[in-house]
């Protein structure tokens, strides 16, 4: 009697062990998710908190780590950095692409030409680089009305603006957009009248 007892509680043990370790199973996609929606807020609110914290960690980083880290890195999970923290593996030219630049306004400082092509008698000329789409855009708008252009307002949303600037028959576009981490794409295109 006191076997079988014995046996019971162990079976009851067994079953309770089971249970358990079957249930926290189906539950870890439910954990995982809750872990990435939590590393996703966390890792806005520092963003919102001290924007130039990656910058200044970057800085403090020996020279060569970083490209040291990079070889070591598996590809996969540079991959899933990248989805996870847009604009993280995003490295931004430091020098510009053979052209030359067009339109009345000097470059907005801080970009960098990372496009040129002539297109029939067209001419279209793209910079990137860290900066304020507002900052920038007023910089340009200023800069066509002191040479004389009249502004036109395209498209505006959120992530991006379209303006066209025209004086006579010359007609230059403007394209702003928005990229992750503070970064700035602009596009120029002039159409030969």
């Amino acid at each position: 009697m006191l076997g079988a007892a014995v046996l019971l509680l162990i079976g009851l043990l067994l079953w309770a062990g089971i249970s358990l370790l079957s249930w926290l199973w189906s539950q870890a996609p439910n954990v995982t998710g809750a872990g990435k929606r939590f590393a996703d807020v966390a890792i806005t609110q520092v963003e919102q908190a001290a924007p130039g914290l990656r910058e200044q960690a970057e800085q403090w980083l020996p020279n060569g780590l970083q490209e040291q880290a990079e070889q070591w890195v598996p590809a996969g999970v540079k991959e899933q950095a990248d989805k996870w923290l847009p604009g993280l593996a995003t490295v931004l030219p430091v020098t510009d692409v053979s052209g030359s630049d067009i339109g009345p306004v000097a470059r907005y400082p801080g970009l960098v030409r990372n496009h040129f092509a002539r297109q029939g008698q067209g001419i279209e000329v793209g910079y990137i680089g860290p900066a304020s789409l507002e900052v920038v855009l007023a910089h340009y708008v200023q800069g066509f009305a002191e040479a004389g252009y009249v502004q036109e307002v395209i498209s505006a949303t959120a992530e991006g603006e379209q303006h066209r600037f025209q004086r006579d028959q010359e007609a230059i576009d403007l394209a702003l957009t928005r990229q992750p981490n503070g970064v700035v794409e602009l596009r120029l295109k002039q159409a030969s009248p």
